[in-house]
């Protein structure tokens, strides 16, 4: 397999605040690779990283074969839906998507109708983003995601405000994209989702790595959890793979 991107040791402080410390982990071409952790883990931070928004205080990072900063060749073959999806409220979101298109200098071509299509926006699209409700948003946020047709998608909580429709859409969206080929890298504190929709897990805790690993080698399996993230850590504590807790 091919590694869309690769993190190595790396390591982020804000001040005398170290929110990673010296993370590792891997994504390859048509795999799903889920990062799992508790709120404040320091998974968001590591998919800022990733995105070239923020910069590694120490490691080295590799999105598509090249290291960061990331070129603008590079960065129209990553797409990315992070922290909570900011619009222009005064925009539809046909409008919305065309703004994005045209800042990243690529074609209409049918995209835009294709992605909203795809998250179940085709008539809403028409209608102003301040009309749209937190899962509208959602939906509206992996649209853009999906707008460059990416060879890396990373995409952070991205069931978080869905209904139940809405979370079996954003399932789907990811088995189709890792059919194509692209690497996924998705972020979550919910340990059932990541265990449906996930080939391998990195688990973070501390802003370092846990445990790290296929679905069998965690005891995961979908379907699985009912007991919550904070029971699974502590209850694995002693025998997780990696660093202790």
């Amino acid at each position: 397999m091919t590694a869309v991107l690769r993190c190595h040791g790396v390591v982020k402080k804000y001040g005398a605040n170290t929110v990673l410390n010296g993370v590792s982990l891997t994504v390859e071409a048509g795999q799903v690779t889920g990062l799992l952790g508790l709120n404040g883990a320091g998974k968001t931070t590591l998919m800022r990283i990733a995105t070239g928004l923020a910069k590694p205080s120490a490691g080295h990072v590799q999105v598509l074969g090249a290291s960061l900063p990331m070129h603008p060749d590079t960065l129209a073959r990553v797409g990315a839906a992070l922290d909570a999806p900011a619009f222009y409220r005064w925009m539809t979101g046909q409008g919305m998507l065309r703004t994005l298109l045209d800042m990243a200098g690529l074609p209409d071509e049918g995209r835009i109708r294709r992605v909203l299509e795809r998250v179940g926006l085709t008539e809403a699209g028409r209608r102003r983003v301040r009309t749209y409700s937190q899962g509208m948003r959602q939906r509206l946020a992996l649209a853009a995601a999906l707008l460059k047709e990416p060879d890396l998608l990373i995409l952070d909580e991205p069931t978080n405000g869905l209904d139940p429709a809405g979370v079996r859409l954003v399932r789907e969206i990811i088995a189709q994209e890792a059919a194509r080929g692209a690497g996924i890298l998705i972020s979550s504190h919910q340990l059932d989702e990541i265990a449906r929709v996930c080939d391998t897990i990195t688990m973070i805790a501390h802003g370092t790595v846990s445990a790290e690993g296929t679905l069998d080698e965690l005891g995961l399996a979908p379907g699985s959890g009912t007991e919550s993230l904070e029971d699974w850590f502590f209850r694995h504590q002693d025998t997780l793979p990696g660093r202790a807790l």
